[in-house]
């Protein structure tokens, strides 16, 4: 009998264990999402040609970004030590490179705007853009 408790404990137990996921999963599910729609929007803007496709790539990621809101400040809530983007823990750290690596992209992405920040449909975009990514907290 005590065998058959002990044994039902233990397979519990590793139920429990697998079941409950490790510290970082929503966070690294929730980066590897904004991951996604930073790479998007990079693709995206490789391939414009005019205004009007700026103001596009960048509403489409704005509205991306705006969706991802609620749970990246979620994540950043409780894991504080993730707002700073530095020293990631050992668990985020695939995320974190691909991140790091599609950031590079982004900033070199955002010259293309240039030739095209008079149009008032870039600007607005532009506008929108900054501010979803203040409420993130980034």
């Amino acid at each position: 009998m005590k065998k058959t408790v002990w044994l039902l404990m233990a397979i519990a137990g590793v139920f429990l264990l697998v079941s409950c996921g490790g510290k970082y999963d929503d966070a690294e599910a929730v980066l590897s999402d904004y991951a996604d729609a930073m790479e998007a929007y990079v693709a995206e803007m490789e391939n414009v040609g005019s205004a009007d496709d700026v103001a596009k790539a960048m509403t489409a990621y704005t509205e991306k970004l705006t969706a991802l809101t609620p749970r990246l400040q979620n994540v950043y809530e409780t894991l504080p030590e993730l707002k700073s983007g530095k020293d990631f823990p050992e668990e985020l750290e695939s995320v974190a490179k691909r991140m790091e690596t599609v950031a590079g992209k982004l900033q070199s992405s955002m010259m293309k705007t240039m030739q095209y920040m008079m149009d008032p449909a870039v600007q607005r975009a532009m506008t929108a853009q900054a501010q979803a990514m203040a409420k993130t907290g980034q």
